[in-house]
This record gives structure tokens, sequence and C-alpha cells, in this order.
């Protein structure tokens, strides 16, 4: 996970209460409830761009030594496939 898990809190907690004051939503259930599947979601989000970066970094693995042969940077190649792998998934990064 890219930030830890009190900030993932914290920031969620932050959005549902100023969705709450800007009436953006009316719940029907609890805060807490609610504070919790929004955590799910984004740590769930977050899994998913970790297993798309281990396939990229296989991907590159793989084709490592025509990456090498190119000249091509690496930090580079792995960018563009991962963008072009979420595209292709739906993922929003």
């Amino acid at each position: 996970m890219k930030i830890r898990e009190e900030h993932l809190h914290r920031i969620c907690r932050t959005i549902l209460s100023r969705w709450k004051e800007k009436g953006l939503i009316r719940p029907k259930t609890g805060e807490d409830i609610l504070l919790a599947k929004m955590i799910g979601e984004v740590m769930k989000d977050f899994r998913r761009e970790e297993e798309l970066d281990r396939e990229v970094e296989a991907l590159l693995e793989k084709h490592s030594r025509e990456v090498a042969l190119s000249q091509a940077n690496a930090r580079v190649m792995f960018q563009k496939i991962k963008e072009r792998l979420a595209r292709e998934r739906g993922i929003v990064l």
C-alpha cells in the first residue's frame, strides 16, 4: 500500500464528512459502516494497482534482453506498459 493505513482512515473520514456537509450524500446507514466500505474500496484499488505493477515487472523481466538491446529506459517502459494495461482493464490510476 502506498500510504499508511491511519492516513487512509483520516482521508476517507474527511471526504465522508465533506460529502455530508455539502449535501452530496444522505446516508441511510451509520457513518462507521460507510467509512469501512470506503476504506475497503480504496484498499481494493491499491491492491489492483500493486497486482498490475507486479504484472508489468514480470513482462519487463521476460523481455529484459530486448529492452536492454533497445537501450530503452526501464522506468519509462514500466510506466508506458502500466498505463496501457490499466487502460485496457479499465483501472484508473
